[in-house]
C-alpha cells in the first residue's frame, strides 16, 4: 500500500521543474559557454606567432605584407566599398569567395588564404536577430531581440586576433549590431551609411603598424 507520504514524494520526484528552476539551468548553461568562450580566446591570443616554423606549424607572418583579409557577413555593399577603399591605398583586399576553390573545404581554404596576410578587417553588420531560448513562449513584440553578426564572422574575427594580434584587427560596425561581450577589449569603427566614414582613422591605423607609410 502507499501512503500519503509516499504519492507526495513520488510526484516531487518526477514533477515538472517549475519555470524558476527552468530559467536558472538556462542561465548556468549561457555562463558556462560564456566561459567556454572566453577560453578559447585566451588560448587563441597565446598560440606563439614569431617562432621558426616547420611545414606542421603556423607559417611566419610577413609583417610588410600588403594582403589583408576581409571578413564580413551579408553586407555587400560596405564589403566592395571596403575593398575600393583598401586598393586605393594601395593594398591587397583578400575576400574568401573570390579565390579559387581548388577543392578544398571552407576552413582548409580560409586557412590558405589567411595564413599569411598582415592585417584583417572585420565588418560586424546585423545580419541575424536572435533571443533567448526561454523566450520562445512570448510573443514576438515582448522577446529581448539582439541584432547579430553571423557566427562565422566572429569565428574569423576571434582567429585573426589571434593570429595577428589585437593592433593588427580592425573591427567596423554599423547599425545596433551586438559586439561581441569576449572581444569589447577590442577598439570598434562605427560607420553609419559607407566605410568611407572612418577612412582617415583606417589609414592612421595601417600607418601605426607600418602597413603603408
Amino acid at each position: 500500500m502507499w501512503s500519503g507520504d509516499n504519492v507526495i514524494a513520488y510526484n516531487s520526484f518526477y514533477a515538472e521543474p517549475s519555470c524558476h528552476e527552468k530559467t536558472a539551468k538556462l542561465k548556468k548553461d549561457i555562463q558556462d559557454r560564456n566561459h567556454y568562450l572566453e577560453t578559447l580566446i585566451e588560448k587563441l591570443e597565446l598560440i606563439p606567432m614569431i617562432k621558426a616554423v616547420s611545414e606542421d606549424k603556423i607559417p611566419l607572418i610577413n609583417v610588410n605584407s600588403k594582403k589583408v583579409f576581409i571578413v564580413h557577413g551579408r553586407d555587400e555593399v560596405s564589403k566592395i566599398n571596403l575593398e575600393i577603399l583598401l586598393k586605393e591605398m594601395g593594398l591587397e583586399p583578400i575576400v574568401l569567395h573570390r579565390q579559387p576553390d581548388e577543392g578544398q573545404t571552407v576552413i582548409e581554404k580560409f586557412e590558405k588564404h589567411g595564413s599569411d596576410v598582415g592585417y584583417a578587417f572585420i565588418l560586424l553588420t546585423p545580419d541575424e536577430i536572435a533571443y533567448l531560448a526561454n523566450e520562445d513562449t512570448l510573443s514576438d513584440g515582448e522577446r529581448k531581440k539582439e541584432k547579430r553578426a553571423r557566427p562565422n564572422v566572429i569565428f574569423e574575427f576571434g582567429y585573426f586576433v589571434g593570429r595577428l594580434g589585437r593592433n593588427k584587427v580592425c573591427c567596423l560596425y554599423t547599425g545596433d549590431v551586438e559586439i561581441p561581450s569576449d572581444l569589447k577589449g577590442l577598439i570598434y569603427k562605427q560607420y553609419h551609411k559607407d566605410v568611407k566614414e572612418v577612412a582617415w582613422d583606417i589609414r592612421q591605423d595601417l600607418k601605426a603598424v607600418g602597413i603603408i607609410k
